[in-house]
């Protein structure tokens, strides 16, 4: 198995723990981490591996190339994944039905936007 396959992989595997999950906080670690692996997957399209989850927006400013066009809005949906729904679902109890709602079309616009890269 390729690195990006292995990254697609475990996309799957972690999207569909959010599915199936009836947690918030499962839902939101789930789309965080299957958010994580999309992106990985398209970073080894390029031959690029990200490593750390902290420095995924930065690298993909760094190289716009693995994203194309939609890069800032899906660098912008992961940092909102990463630092405010993991920390309102995850670590903390304070995340509201909208906070949900929003971590939720962040994932939507980073496997959109993967999806596109990887056809």
């Amino acid at each position: 198995m390729t690195r990006m396959e292995s990254h697609l992989a475990r996309f799957r595997e972690f999207k569909r723990s959010a599915e199936l999950s009836e947690s918030d906080a499962v839902k939101v670690e789930s789309w965080f981490l299957a958010a994580y692996h999309a992106i990985e997957a398209c970073a080894a399209k390029h031959r690029i591996h990200i490593q750390k989850h902290h420095l995924v927006p930065r690298e993909l400013e760094r190289n716009p190339a693995i994203l194309g066009e939609r890069t800032k809005q899906v660098a912008d949906a992961f940092r909102y994944l990463d630092f405010e729904a993991r920390a309102k679902f995850v670590y903390g109890g304070s995340g509201k039905a909208s906070d949900l709602t929003r971590a939720k079309r962040s994932f939507e616009t980073i496997e959109s936007a993967c999806k596109d890269v990887l056809r």
